[in-house]
């Protein structure tokens, strides 16, 4: 949790107001494949990570059911390491060329998730979705407003794809039950940082609401 002295400063200075919800959403639910699910990977979010399947399951089937574009990303290293970038010298497991290589399981989007026919796959190099994508095209033509952010990490492209985002003047709406990292602190903290910031960080059943009331608004 964050202390009551973190929050009074924040507060005094006029942060951590609501951006709300918009017209038109699409879900962006962000790198869950096996490297980041499985208990044996070696970056693994897991167990934490589990409790996200069947919120983010849910919000995908309303959302389709709406009529609302469900979007996935995998994030994704070249068979031959050379799109690692900078990874190489961060993260260890880059630098050996073990995770999320193209074509292997482990960049797999895990089955529990599995995309839907209609639903669209955005593969990525960088923590950002929207960084050197097609991402900003497809939302562009169907005039999306607002993004349900699912998926992993938090702190990594999570954070990077909301901050984007933002930039874009695309609301980013962060679902709490719906994301994950690899501890509870580090979790805590970048949700009241994004949410002073950069997003709204919103209750499944809130997202759930919200969508069923679309075609409702409208009309």
């Amino acid at each position: 949790m964050i202390d009551s002295q973190t929050q009074n400063v924040y507060r005094n200075q006029g942060l951590g107001n609501r951006i709300e919800f918009g017209q038109r959403p699409a879900v962006l639910v962000i790198d869950m494949q096996h490297d980041f699910c499985d208990p044996d990977a070696p970056t693994t979010l897991y167990p934490q990570i589990v409790s996200t399947y069947e919120p983010i399951r849910r919000l995908c089937d309303t959302a389709r059911h709406q009529g609302v574009p469900v979007i996935y990303t995998q994030g994704l290293v070249a068979a031959d390491g050379s799109s690692a970038g900078l990874w190489r010298y961060k993260q260890k497991y880059h630098r050996e060329g073990r995770v999320q290589i193209e074509g292997s399981r482990g960049a797999e989007i895990i089955p529990e998730l599995a995309p839907q026919p209609g639903d669209r796959v955005i593969r990525k190099w960088r923590p950002s979705a929207f960084f050197r994508t097609d991402l900003e095209v497809f939302l562009g033509v169907q005039q999306i407003d607002t993004l349900l952010l699912c998926g992993t990490s938090l702190s990594g492209c999570v954070r990077a794809t909301a901050t984007d985002a933002f930039m874009r003047d695309i609301r980013p709406m962060i679902v709490r039950e719906c994301v994950a990292d690899r501890s509870p602190a580090v979790l805590e903290s970048n949700l009241f940082d994004l949410e002073q910031k950069y997003a709204d960080i919103v209750s499944l059943d809130d997202c759930l609401e919200y969508l069923q009331g679309l075609k409702e608004r409208r009309s």
